[in-house]
């Protein structure tokens, strides 16, 4: 901004013979003062508006309307040229609604009628990309605040799936698919995105080591190479089912699923020449392409795998994994309530197991190797098995004020001797520390020998 540093540009309404008028400083500071306004309520309009012009400098551009801000920002994008498409796609609804009008202009109100006249499915995204081309304006300094920030944005609920149920259906439907048999069943044993099969190539492929590595996708036409350091990049090891899909193809170079003219496939193409026809012909309930990646995960749950591991393998992250899956697993549900039933038949007598204990309830091997009593160590005389760890105020004095461990020495030392002094010093129980603490108590150390934890005191 032109005036980064000092204080915020003010200005001032006065009353004068001919109605209100306005005086306030520029952006380079020359005093300004205009008058004739009528009322106090319209000078105060235009204060408003010198002042912000004078924040923001000459690069406030507020009546530049939001087509000519979209034209800008779509030029200047340095991301993916599909993620570009999808922005385009999405501003498209915007600037039929508000392309005409300066973006100095919008409300927050109008924002929010726009996005609620959208389709469901379309409102998150458009309003996001609404809102991210005006956070542009305002970095900008073309306008000062970001109207679309003032209308939320929820995400419309997610369509419901129905992953593949057996491997019966998927080899029924890798029949009826023909040469891209091999395909479906590549796709439903590894849970890679259908656009990653599509840019798969046979050297991403090690048949000795039963392993496929993800390096590239292909969709809308493009051929994504993924960074080293991309999460998308992975290693996904093979299951014996595609081992046997894989060996069945007949050619061992190049791209790995080729379209029949030899090229990477389309999935548009893909999915109204081969994918419906032959989900009728094998008698399976309609499923999207996608379908057979969520098989992998739901599969992957009910068999025990980890979230953790299966968002490696899938290239996503743990939260969408048990967003978007965990509900999925029946089977898994089956085994939780199994070993809750375990641990409820255990017995009457069974305790939970506390981490640093052993698995009986009693104290941990560096617990139990102490021959202290337990009075010694500040626990009940009558708690020998208690598995709570113990107050670290009666384990370790030198947490104490200089003052209270002064006190507590010689309390122990006038109560009990100076041998059984010695031995209980720093771990008296609580008792002893409620009473008013005085140093008058405490015994000249010419008298007796120091007490252990006492030492500088």
């Amino acid at each position: 901004m032109s005036r980064r540093y000092g204080p915020a540009p003010t200005g001032e309404i006065k009353r004068t013979t001919g109605g209100w008028a306005i005086r306030y400083r520029d952006a380079h500071g020359v005093r300004r003062q205009r008058g004739g306004f009528r009322t106090k309520a319209e000078a105060k309009v235009v204060l408003d508006e010198e002042l912000r012009r004078a924040r923001l400098g000459p690069l406030y551009r507020p009546d530049v309307t939001l087509h000519e801000l979209v034209a800008a920002f779509l030029d200047q994008f340095q991301g993916a040229p599909s993620t570009k498409d999808r922005l385009d796609q999405y501003l498209g609804k915007a600037t039929a609604r508000f392309g005409g009008v300066p973006i100095g202009e919008l409300t927050a109100l109008e924002v929010s009628r726009w996005r609620a006249s959208l389709p469901e499915t379309m409102r998150h995204g458009a309003h996001q990309a609404l809102r991210q081309v005006l956070w542009a304006a305002v970095k900008w300094q073309w306008i000062e605040r970001n109207v679309a920030v003032d209308v939320q944005n929820p995400v419309h609920a997610r369509a419901e799936f129905r992953p593949f149920e057996t491997w019966d259906e998927v080899e029924a439907l890798a029949v009826e698919l023909g040469p891209f048999g091999p395909l479906a069943i590549f796709c439903v044993g590894t849970g890679v995105r259908p656009e990653e099969a599509f840019g798969g190539e046979w050297r991403d492929v090690d048949l000795d080591a039963c392993v496929f590595t993800v390096r590239r996708s292909f969709a809308k036409g493009r051929l994504k190479n993924y960074a080293k350091t991309e999460r998308s990049r992975r290693r996904i090891p093979l299951r014996t089912k595609v081992i046997g899909a894989l060996e069945r193809l007949p050619r061992r170079k190049g791209i790995l699923f080729p379209a029949a003219e030899g090229q990477r496939i389309n999935i548009d193409n893909f999915r109204g020449r081969e994918w419906v026809p032959a989900l009728r012909a094998a008698g399976i309930e309609h499923r999207r392409i996608y379908d057979m990646r969520h098989t992998f995960a739901t599969w992957s749950l009910a068999a025990g795998m980890s979230i953790f591991t299966l968002a490696r393998r899938m290239g996503t992250s743990v939260q969408m994994i048990d967003m978007t899956y965990g509900h999925l697993a029946r089977d898994a549900e089956d085994q939780d309530r199994g070993l809750l039933d375990a641990y409820d038949s255990a017995g009457s007598g069974a305790t939970g197991h506390v981490v640093g204990t052993a698995s009986g309830g009693r104290l941990a091997a560096s617990e139990s190797e102490s021959e202290e009593p337990n009075e010694v160590r500040g626990l009940p005389g009558s708690a020998p098995e208690r598995i709570r760890t113990s107050d670290l105020r009666f384990r370790r004095p030198t947490l104490y004020p200089a003052e209270l461990r002064a006190q507590r020495c010689t309390s122990v030392a006038a109560d009990l001797g100076p041998a059984r002094g010695a031995e209980r010093a720093g771990f008296e129980p609580a008792m002893e520390l409620s009473a008013p603490y005085s140093l008058s108590r405490r015994v000249p150390s010419a008298t007796r020998p120091p007490l252990p934890g006492c030492a500088g005191v």
